[in-house]
């Protein structure tokens, strides 16, 4: 039942990373990150009402700030390296969170194993090789090329029928699809942050959720709405997308604390390393969409990155 659930939560995070950073191609990320933190607080305060939890006090605050500010950081920049980058590169970088809590750890003095240092050398071998492009290709990400005959080059996505949702799903994939160009260094760097951000989520989370996992994720969800607001108020210019569409942006969040809620009950079910490393495997749910439906193609030595990114985090999960 843990690997089922953990499974479930890498799918979960996946299709809603996915999601979120095809959103934020075409909407605004303020509006994009806001309501995605709005559906999930939603989605955290119904469940702590249907378990009976009240609000177990103070203690509760300062570890789900914590994580509430990471979280806005995580979420925005993990959307925003999806939405101007290639989602085949920053999806694994992402999944580099675990070295943060490990590196806590440390702080704390414990001392990881010689396989989990093995790992973090490997999750950094990975970035390096998955952001690495050769010049005149970064271009071509994303498309396959081809001659019009009068020496342009045309791209061809494919791009797979999907169906007409909310504002004309099917037919921003294509037409975004069509005209991104991915900016590597920058996506790149945003999926690092988002990683840093994330294991910093994590294990405050991790802290909170030992008083009360559902508060917890309130708290976190709550001051992320409320940076949110604060930033899009100063900003002056609202939300930016008409209100038929933020029932998908809702989902987005519902779907996202969906799959935390199942990862940290899988923790309770089984090994807390077992239930990371197939957690961890979320990017692939995100890679294999965003082929199937972007025509996202990579390098083979970016491939080689990838695999190499996802083996550091197995490592340092397993050790």
């Amino acid at each position: 039942m843990a690997i089922l659930l953990a499974l479930l939560a890498s799918l979960g995070w996946g299709l809603s990373d996915f999601v979120g950073g095809l959103s934020s191609r075409s909407l605004p990320l303020r509006a994009v990150v806001s309501c995605m933190i709005a559906g999930g607080l939603a989605t955290a305060a119904l469940a702590a009402a249907l378990t009976g939890n009240g609000y177990p006090g103070e203690a509760i605050l300062l570890p789900g700030a914590i994580a509430g500010l990471a979280s806005v950081t995580a979420i925005a920049s993990l959307y925003k390296g999806l939405a101007i980058g290639s989602m085949s590169v920053v999806a694994p970088i992402s999944a580099a969170y675990p070295v943060v809590p490990v590196a806590w750890g440390i702080a704390q003095g414990e001392r990881p194993s010689a396989v989990q240092f093995a790992g973090m050398a490997l999750v950094v071998t990975g970035v390096i090789l998955a952001s690495y492009i050769r010049e005149g290709t970064e271009a071509r990400l994303g498309a396959a090329s081809g001659s019009d005959g009068d020496g342009t080059v045309a791209t061809h996505v494919l791009v797979v029928p999907l169906p007409d949702l909310g504002e004309g799903i099917a037919s921003r994939v294509r037409r975004d699809a069509s005209a991104h160009r991915p900016r590597m260094l920058a996506s790149v760097v945003l999926g690092i942050v988002a990683a840093l951000a994330s294991g910093t989520v994590l294990t405050a989370l991790s802290s909170a959720s030992e008083t009360d996992p559902f508060w917890g994720l309130i708290v976190t969800r709550g001051v992320g709405l409320v940076v949110m607001l604060v930033v899009v108020a100063a900003g002056r210019s609202g939300f930016g997308v008409r209100p038929r569409q933020m029932p998908l942006l809702l989902g987005i969040g519902v779907l996202d604390t969906v799959a935390t809620g199942l990862f940290a009950i899988a923790t309770t079910l089984g090994y807390l390393s077992v239930v990371s490393v197939i957690a961890a495997l979320f990017p692939l749910g995100t890679i294999a969409l965003a082929r199937l439906a972007l025509g996202e193609r990579i390098q083979p030595q970016q491939s080689v990155g990838i695999a190499a990114a996802l083996a550091g985090v197995a490592l340092v999960a397993l050790g």
